[in-house]
């Protein structure tokens, strides 16, 4: 493959560690005082599973898998919640917070900018500490959109990224991302430079290069990292592919990614509709919705996920339905990066299959996948008596089997603690969680998600091994961890202060670009 070498030779040797065989242990029993096993069924008092190697083989009260499992290994307790793995369903893998870094939260188009600026450290180190964080937050698989520190260091930071995060322990659907058009912005791009100074306009110029890897080598990589990588027996590691957003591709780019998509079996994950300005981009450009517009090219399907989607349209949701498209939402990030509330009571009404993602950007910048439940919950309840009304279980149905589905497809046997289910499962410090007293009558799932964070997590399986216990990550020693990522911030160059420098001297002249756009309207 042209300017690539996937196979860097630090892992030569390690890849054979990604996918081992099923373990074979004796039953191991994870029980709790309260079992949430599927979120839109009853909650289980003093109820657990019977774990063989990866795979549940039984379910039961406490008592019964007791009496028929007597040799087993018992893990667990009555103060306990136990609770099938969280699926975080949109991110970016950054790791670092991206305001401690200097790029402070803005308008996405304007925000976008810096992000090339933050510093390049080993994408290996990055995708661990990630990798526990989200751990450590009762999350057992994630989707990886990744940002490359440059697009030409894209082939060289796959094979790194995906070994970091099964190292650290954590399922991962990890798709690279292209563009094609519009890096800068979305249209008006002679007519932008034009008005520039002389000072500014070369800065814009080269914020307007496309990626050097051509369209080939991009699927080319795909089809390696897949062939290397895909795991679509057990979902540790699914490979994705990823034309940027619709904004930000051409429509061969993203039919193209459709059809690679199908032919491989695996998924298509894409930013649409994230901004008002994205949707008043296909409003200018076709004179329809975007929804509309992909929909008559053939890019919707069962195959596609969607991230974001805050700015739909009128008809946009049964197009969306009726194609079987999927759904990740990603309700902090579109509020600090000012792009709105997405429709979730829609969707969910309409029963389109939905996700929720961190996308990195957690409102308490924190990644606390918890947290962001709640989030979603909160702001899926509007305002009026007219308005209807999201259960706390649909929200947690989004975060475990939706979120599965959403992320790795629909027949990945994960989002929920069943017989011939994927042993991912989450216990959780149910007494500290609920404090002096819960009465009878109180709903268990509306208490989880109105409580519970990442504080409350004490032990993570995936794929039938603890990756977490009382609260501490087992594979990776997280303080040497922390130690290594920080010494290699210091190490940085500092090339991030120039690219800040840069994106602060475009900032006002692109917020006047889309300003133009309010006043047209």
């Amino acid at each position: 493959m042209a300017g690539s070498d996937i196979h860097n030779s630090q892992f030569a040797g390690l890849d054979s560690q990604l996918h081992p065989s099923p373990l074979h242990p004796s039953p191991l029993i994870v029980w709790a005082g309260l079992a949430v096993l599927d979120a839109q069924a009853p909650v289980q008092r003093d109820y657990g599973v019977c774990v063989v190697g990866n795979r549940i083989v039984d379910v039961g009260s406490h008592i019964e898998l007791q009496e028929r499992y007597p040799d087993a290994t018992f893990v667990g307790g009555a103060d306990l919640c136990l609770l099938p793995g969280l699926v975080n369903s949109h991110d970016h893998g950054r790791a670092l917070s991206s305001v401690a870094l200097g790029v402070a939260d803005d308008l996405l188009e304007v925000w976008l900018m810096s992000l090339g600026a933050l510093p390049a450290i080993d994408p290996t180190l990055l995708a661990q500490l990630e990798g526990v964080t989200l751990l450590r937050s009762g999350v057992t698989a994630t989707a990886h959109s990744h940002n490359p520190s440059s697009w030409d260091r894209l082939p060289a930071e796959c094979a790194p990224t995906i070994h970091g995060y099964r190292a650290a322990g954590i399922r991962v659907a990890f798709h690279p991302p292209y563009v094609d058009q519009n890096p800068l912005l979305y249209a008006g791009h002679a007519e932008f430079v034009a008005g520039l100074s002389a000072e500014v306009r070369p800065l814009a110029q080269a914020a307007m290069q496309l990626p050097a890897l051509s369209p080939g080598d991009y699927f080319s990589l795909c089809s390696e990292l897949y062939n290397r990588f895909h795991d679509a027996a057990d979902h540790t590691i699914h490979i994705q592919i990823s034309p940027a957003g619709g904004v930000w591709c051409s429509d061969t780019l993203i039919l193209e990614a459709c059809d690679w998509a199908k032919t491989h079996s695996t998924r298509v994950q894409m930013h649409l509709l994230e901004t008002r300005y994205q949707a008043t981009y296909a409003r200018r450009r076709w004179n329809k919705s975007f929804v509309q517009h992909l929909d008559e090219i053939g890019a919707l399907g069962p195959w596609l996920t969607l991230a974001h989607m805050v700015w739909l349209e009128d008809g946009d949701i049964e197009i969306l339905r009726s194609r079987s498209v999927a759904i990740a939402h990603n309700p902090s990030s579109n509020l600090r990066l000012r792009s709105g509330i997405a429709p979730l009571p829609d969707l969910l009404a309409a029963g389109i299959e939905v996700g929720v993602g961190l996308d990195g950007y957690a409102l308490d910048d924190d990644q606390d996948y918890l947290r962001e439940l709640r989030l979603a919950w909160t702001l899926a309840n509007r305002p009026g008596a007219t308005s209807p009304t999201v259960a706390a279980a649909d929200i947690l149905h989004a975060g475990t089997v939706g979120g599965a589905a959403v992320t790795f497809g629909a027949d990945a046997l994960l989002g929920r603690l069943g017989v011939g289910a994927l042993a991912d499962c989450v216990l959780l410090d149910w007494q500290g969680l609920v404090g002096v007293w819960m009465s009878p009558l109180a709903s268990p799932v509306d208490v989880l998600l109105r409580r519970a964070n990442r504080t409350h997590v004490r032990h993570v399986m995936v794929n039938g091994e603890w990756v977490v216990r009382a609260g501490r990550a087992t594979r990776i020693d997280e303080a040497a961890l922390i130690a290594e990522v920080r010494a290699a911030l210091h190490r940085a160059s500092r090339h991030e202060q120039h690219g800040l420098g840069v994106a602060q001297l475009l900032a006002p002249h692109v917020r006047r670009f889309y300003a133009s756009w309010d006043a047209a309207e």
